[in-house]
């Protein structure tokens, strides 16, 4: 059975939910950024501390432990359509020229879109399929989901897929507003077996879809 764990950020305090449960815990904002080693946080964008804080926070490689899935070869995707922009934001500007000098053009296209699949394979040493999606189409996704799994050799699916959506958008990224101008910090990792059904995927990736509603301010 599939898991997923949301977070939204709600000024100070952080906003966690289990899908399977229905638990829903309130944690300090000082608190939950704490569980990301103090040398890395000020180097990280807001949404990799996030997904670093929801993986330590709900023990993954634990989780995926219990489903006989090994956190080094477990494939990862990354859902995330804003690319981390927010990273940069403060730098840009209605000046081309002067944003251009400030923001490195391959930082921009390259760095910032898989910075956070880079930054779980790294941190958790994952040597499995990584890959990052910018999209909204749900078919899409679990198609890609599908095609991560690792097969055996009669070719069935086998192991797990973590299923990552993590987002911090900001007011504006230089002349232009984002999302009504409402800045938002949110995400969801959910974990996918190999017995898990489509119905099951669509189901978890919706949820993950609903988070770009929320207002955090």
């Amino acid at each position: 059975m599939s898991e997923t764990f949301s977070c939204v950020l709600h000024h100070d305090v952080v906003e966690l939910s289990e899908s399977a449960t229905g638990t829903v815990t309130h944690v300090a904002r000082k608190d939950f950024e704490a569980l990301i080693p103090r040398r890395q946080r000020g180097k990280l964008p807001a949404a990799t501390r996030m997904a670093g804080g929801v993986w330590q926070h709900y023990r993954l490689d634990q989780r995926l432990a219990r489903l006989d899935a090994d956190p080094k070869e477990t494939p990862l995707l990354i859902l995330n359509r804003y690319a981390n922009w927010d990273y940069v934001a403060d730098m840009m500007c209605d000046d081309v020229a002067v944003t251009l000098e400030s923001v490195n053009s391959y930082v921009a296209t390259a760095w910032f879109p898989a910075s956070l699949q880079g930054y779980l394979t790294i941190e958790h040493g994952n040597r499995a399929e990584a890959l990052t999606l910018a999209t909204k189409d749900i078919d899409m996704q679990a198609a890609a989901i599908d095609g991560l799994f690792l097969r055996d050799l009669q070719n069935n699916k086998i192991g797990a897929v973590v299923v990552g959506t993590f987002e911090a958008i900001p007011e504006k990224v230089g002349r232009h507003d984002i999302v009504q101008g409402k800045p938002a910090v949110f995400g969801a990792f959910s974990i996918f077996s190999s017995q898990d059904s489509e119905t099951a995927i669509v189901a978890a990736l919706t949820t993950h879809q609903e988070l770009y509603h929320h207002d955090n301010r």
